[in-house]
Parts: C-alpha cells; structure tokens; sequence
C-alpha cells in the first residue's frame, strides 16, 4: 500500500484487516491486483431487498409473460436450461440478472427455468440436486457459487448428462485446487462468466479523486467508504480496487472503512454518524466511496439530513446500474453508478448455445468489463436502465464468431444495441416493428472484441 492515508474508528472495519486480508487474498490469487483478471469473483455483493417475496418460489419458462412479436428464426436445436437463483424474488440485483438471462434465452432458443434459493445455501444445493435427478433433467444448469454452496455439485454433475456454467463467482483458489478449471476436472463444468469488479472499485475511487480535485487542485481530501463485507470475493475485489484507487493520491485520507452490509439504511445510520464525528472534530469529509447504489444512497440521505448537497459539497460514487442509481447520477446527486454486472447469466446462456452448436468449442472462463454511467452519458444510457426493454438486444450476436479467440462480452455493446432498435423502430407501426427488429438482428455486424 501506498500513499493514501485511510483511518478507521470504531462500527467500522479496521483498514489494517483490510488490507492483510486483501494483500493475503492477492498472494494467494484470489484477487487479482491488476486489471486482468484471472479469477472468479462473486455478486451476492449486491443485494439490495426490493419488496421481496419469502415464498418457495416456484420455477417458470422464460418468456411465459413476455410478449414477442412475430416469431424469428431461432438458432440451433431447442436447449433447457435452470437458473438457481441464489437470492430472493424482488431483490434489485438478482431480478436484473434474471431478466437479462430470460431475454438472452429467448433470443438464443433456450427454454429457462429459474428457481429461487432464498439466500439459503441448503435450499441451493438441493435445487440443483433436483434439477441434476429429474426426469426431465436440464441441458444446462447456471449455479452462482454464494457462500461456496456450489462447488460440491460439480462432482454431483458428473454423474448425469447435464452441463454447469458458474456466473459472477466461480471458484475460490483454495476449491480450485480440489476442482480445477472449467473442463479439466469435472467435465460437466463447461464454462465460467466473471465480471471485473476491481476494476470497477479502482475506477470509482479514481473519478471521485479526479473530480474532487477539479474543485480542490492541491491540499488534503477526506473521505468515507462503504463497504458492502469482507467475504464475498466479488466484494473482496471491489474493496481492493477501492484502496489501489486512493492510494494514487498521497493526499487523500479515507478517515474510515464501515461495513454497511449493502443496505440503505444501515448506509444512513453509519454515514449520519460519521458526519457527526467530522462536525465534532472539526474535520471536513469530501467524497464518499459507496460498494453499491443501495448504500451509496444511504449516504446522500444521510448528507441531506446534515444540511449537505450531495455532488456539490461531497461528491458520491456507487455501483449496480439500478433505476435508483441513475436517477441520482441524473440529478446529480451521485458521480457515476459503475455496473453492468447483472448481465451474467445472459453470457452464460450464449455459452451454453456455443456448447451446444460448435463442435470443437472448449470449456472456458470469460471475464468481462463493467462500465460507469456518469453525467456525461447518462442522457444516453440512463432511460434504458430505468425501464429497460432487454427484448430490444439481441444476445445471440455474441456468440463466439470464426474470427474472434474468445467472446467479446461488454454490457456497454448491448445498450448500444438498445439504442440502435429504437433508432430503427421510431415511428414505426406495432406491425412493423417486429419484422424491423428481426431485419435489424440478422444484418447487424457485431465488432470484435478489442
């Protein structure tokens, strides 16, 4: 560690932990302290409690309340597949990595179920073991590995004719050692799909310095993180991309580190009174690190109790691409909202297509970028993360092409293509749109991953 001064108090995680455990993590390739990633991280990071409902959720077909047009072209033979969701129905996060798969299924001819863990590693492990020993077993099944439940069932998978692709966290290093790598162990274990959450810890903590110091060019800044805990290797990773990220500064000072467990309101509590021992010590507090939009939003509450604008006289950075966060990145009242990650499970259902239709495909794993929405792009961007339409992308165009060594997966790319279908579709009659959208995706080129 460099440079950046960061001191912690009490409520809080001590820095030093936090950086022996992230320093340890880093020797022993858990994380990766640069930005290429060669590991998997989780995203149970972001969960963020939307009205949930505590039922046994029962498992449906994608698309069964979607409406689709007229019918395209579908690729390859009909594939099944069974999402395990390991989180609750209702919570932000994992509803958005279900409706991007169930869209990605749609377009890809894969008929998705997805079945709920309710946050309960048991319930997990015993979902995919129904799954496994069903009659009507899946092609496909996509298990995250939150609190290590799934690495168990890879052995279990070896014994039946269903393929597993992990998302958003593979394996921890010391699992690895047991179990290997997609395709080298358990031949069931096809495939991997990880985002890169350190650098998206990294460039949060970059821009909050870049645009603090537009205002304050020299002198000390002083600031708060948020982090979500020091467990889940997706929130590991983020956490250490925040500390590289400060530590380029030598005069920032990140006065504490407190552990809001990805919620609003415990963000609320631990920033209100982290203010009050600025006001008491007559310090000063500038910018406010946030591990997702749910606590950066905890914050801003927090500072507007206090008198404070948020973006004028501290600037705050989150993380998911929620609804909620682009409206405080519209409004100014938050610096970016980085993300992209949800997008998971719709890579994983193209892997699982290539699987099936490529003869020499090979089991791999894919790391993938997220990106930042920020003022600048937010009049862009924001309205199709607000109320997104994910039936306007068409997922199928990244599939692993001839000419490509591997996938080029950039969440990015797909609002881009969002932008594109509206384009084509804008004045167009209901009857028309289809047929243009069916057009649209079979002339559209897709770029090389760069």
């Amino acid at each position: 560690m460099s440079a950046a001064t960061i001191r912690t108090g009490r409520a809080q995680l001590g820095l030093p932990r936090l950086i022996i455990l992230c320093g340890c993590l880093a020797l022993s390739g858990l994380v990766n302290a640069s930005s290429s990633l060669s590991t998997s991280y989780s995203s149970s990071s972001d969960l963020t409690p939307r009205a949930s409902e505590n039922t046994q959720a029962p498992a449906y077909p994608s698309g069964q309340s979607r409406a689709r047009g007229a019918q395209e072209a579908m690729p390859g033979r009909p594939l099944t597949a069974t999402f395990v969701n390991p989180g609750l129905r209702g919570e932000r996060f994992w509803d958005m990595v279900t409706d991007t798969m169930q869209a990605a299924a749609l377009d890809l001819n894969i008929s998705l179920e997805v079945v709920y863990a309710e946050r309960n590693p048991y319930l997990l492990k015993k979902l995919a073991i129904q799954a496994l020993e069903s009659p009507a077993a899946p092609d496909y099944l996509l298990l995250v590995n939150e609190e290590q439940a799934a690495s168990e069932l890879l052995t279990i998978a070896d014994g039946h004719d269903t393929h597993v692709v992990m998302l958003l966290n593979g394996l921890t290093r010391e699992e690895a050692l047991t179990h290997g790598t997609p395709g080298s162990l358990h031949p069931s274990w096809i495939g991997s799909v990880i985002p890169d959450n350190h650098t998206a810890g990294k460039r949060m903590a970059t821009q909050l310095i870049k645009m603090a110091r537009e205002g304050s060019p020299t002198g000390q800044l002083h600031g708060l993180a948020l982090i979500g805990d020091t467990r889940t290797p997706a929130s590991i990773a983020r956490n250490t991309g925040m500390v590289v990220g400060f530590s380029q500064d030598q005069d920032v000072q990140i006065d504490r580190i407190l552990e809001a467990r990805w919620n609003t309101q415990d963000a609320e509590h631990l920033t209100a009174q982290y203010l009050k021992w600025v006001s008491r010590s007559s310090g000063q507090n500038d910018l406010i690190w946030a591990a997702n939009d749910a606590m950066a939003e905890g914050a801003i509450l927090a500072l507007e109790s206090a008198g404070l604008t948020p973006g004028v006289d501290v600037l705050v950075a989150g993380l998911n691409w929620s609804p909620e966060g682009i409206s405080m990145v519209k409004d100014q009242r938050m610096l970016l909202t980085d993300g992209g990650h949800f997008m998971a499970g719709a890579w994983a259902m193209v892997m699982a297509r290539d699987q099936a239709d490529i003869e020499d495909w090979s089991p791999r794993t894919v790391n993938f970028p997220m990106s930042p929405i920020t003022h600048d792009n937010v009049a862009r961007y924001g309205p199709l993360l607000k109320n997104p339409d994910w039936e306007a992308a068409d997922f199928a165009a990244f599939g692993l092409q001839a000419s490509w060594d591997d996938y080029g997966f950039d969440p990015m790319r797909v609002l881009t293509q969002m932008l594109d279908q509206q384009a084509s579709t804008s004045g167009s009659s209901p009857q028309a749109t289809a047929t243009q959208k069916k057009t649209a995706r079979s002339s559209a080129p897709m770029d090389a991953p760069q």
